[in-house]
């Protein structure tokens, strides 16, 4: 693999959105192309490719020198017909027309941990074998498996806990919005991935040569933080029970090691 030619070529993200927008301002001097159903790019290194990847018909690409893909889904619905529909047929519509008309060297998709269910326990690694508890995390496994299967190489599979926004915190908007109904949480802590820090990763991959080899999965996830905890950080002053019921429900958690070690997040 020729580092220098990568650099040179452009970069395609399938489902142009939030996180691609960030991962291309994160890289003024590298040229991208973003497909999406909807989403116009707005940004000065980007070009707007639309495609529904539902229509039956294929994407038309002018640029055929693409170094690395960076594939972005989501269900359609939050039904199980949303994500079937979602990530698997949509992945067989992007890998069909995909494998057609480029010569990708890399292969990036953004998955999530809801692959493992509580059954997986805490301090979860990439060693465990998935879990999942409900269909969500089934059709995400299986969306995996299919693009390993489909891919011209090994892609680099990016498990990501829930994702945020550090300037925007939900909590806090519920406090500010509060009326009298307060909030029953599920669990005792959230797992959770900022926005900007996968972006960054996936930056990282795209820029630095010695990170090129990486493939296969990498959970994305912080150390997990008690809801108590995260009250105090985003609405100091205030009581987290005049708010929100606690649960005392323990839910899964997960080690981060593996992606501390490997020089992704920089």
């Amino acid at each position: 693999m020729h580092f220098r030619n990568i650099y040179m070529k452009k970069v395609l993200i399938i489902g142009y959105g939030d996180l691609g927008q960030r991962i291309s301002s994160t890289l003024p001097d590298h040229q991208f192309i973003g497909i999406s159903r909807s989403n116009h790019v707005q940004d000065k290194n980007s070009e707007w490719l639309p495609w529904d990847w539902f229509s039956g018909e294929p994407f038309k690409l002018k640029h055929q020198k693409i170094s690395t893909v960076i594939i972005i889904l989501k269900p359609t619905s939050f039904d199980e017909e949303g994500y079937q529909q979602g990530f698997l047929a949509a992945a067989n519509s992007i890998m069909t027309n995909l494998n057609a008309q480029i010569n990708y060297e890399q292969l990036v998709i953004v998955s999530s941990t809801r692959v493992y269910g509580n059954s997986n326990g805490q301090n979860i690694t990439e060693e465990q074998t998935p879990q999942p508890e409900n269909f969500r995390g089934k059709v995400i496994l299986n969306y995996e498996a299919f693009i390993k299967a489909q891919s011209k190489v090994e892609p680099l599979i990016l498990r990501a806990s829930g994702l945020y926004d550090g300037k925007h915190h939900w909590m806090q908007n519920f406090v500010n919005s509060f009326e009298s109904q307060k909030f029953q949480l599920k669990l005792t802590a959230a797992n959770r991935f900022d926005r900007n820090a996968l972006a960054d990763i996936i930056s990282n991959y795209l820029t630095k040569k010695k990170l090129s080899h990486l493939a296969g999965v990498f959970i994305c996830s912080e150390i997990s933080k008690g809801y108590a905890e995260l009250f105090r950080e985003q609405c100091p002053g205030k009581v987290f029970e005049d708010f929100f019921i606690p649960s005392d429900q323990s839910g899964k958690s997960f080690d981060p090691q593996k992606l501390i070690d490997s020089g992704l997040m920089g």
